[in-house]
Parts: structure tokens; C-alpha cells; sequence
């Protein structure tokens, strides 16, 4: 029962082969690990998509929007989760569409 409580309570000074020991054991099992242990299985709540629009002469509201996101994509289903206004490389203001 010492022992177990000495472990538990970790009462070794680095100096001590257990110490050593137990620092090899951390090593071994980062490094020996397979990576199939820590990918994510789950499913992810929401996944979205970008889509980045030029503006020509429209209204910045979500239907209009909406619409547009839809004819781009050809998804019907598309919801438009939100949009960002951005500057591309020569400097035009552009809409990141953000939709599901």
C-alpha cells in the first residue's frame, strides 16, 4: 500500500530510477502511440462553406444575398450562415459568403 501511495502521490525525487522510469513510459507513449487514437470520429456540428462575391451594383441584405449564394452554387438548400466585406489582392471590396 506505501508503494501505491508514494506513486500516486508522486513523493520520488528526480534522482530515483522510478522517476526515470516513469518519464521513459511518458516518451514511449507519445512517440509510440498509434494516430488513429486521437482522430476525431465525431461528427461536426456545422460545416461551412465560403464563397466570395464580387459586388456589382446590389443591395448588401441576407435575401439578396441568399439568392445569390444559391444561383452561384446550385444548391437550393443553401443557407447563408453570414458574410464578411474583404479587399482582395488589387484592392476591390469583395463579400465572403458563409453558408451550410
Amino acid at each position: 500500500m506505501g508503494k501505491l501511495k508514494n506513486f500516486i502521490l508522486w513523493n520520488y525525487s528526480r534522482e530515483t530510477s522510478v522517476y526515470v522510469v516513469f518519464c521513459l513510459l511518458i516518451v514511449a507513449f507519445i512517440f509510440l502511440t498509434p494516430k488513429s487514437w486521437f482522430d476525431g470520429h465525431g461528427i461536426i456540428a456545422t460545416r461551412t462553406e465560403l464563397v466570395i462575391v464580387k459586388p456589382q451594383a446590389f443591395p448588401v441584405n441576407k435575401d439578396f444575398l441568399e439568392r445569390r449564394l444559391r444561383e452561384i452554387t446550385g444548391n437550393a438548400n443553401a443557407e447563408l450562415i453570414g458574410w464578411h466585406e474583404r479587399k482582395n489582392a488589387e484592392g476591390e471590396t469583395v463579400y465572403e459568403l458563409e453558408y451550410k
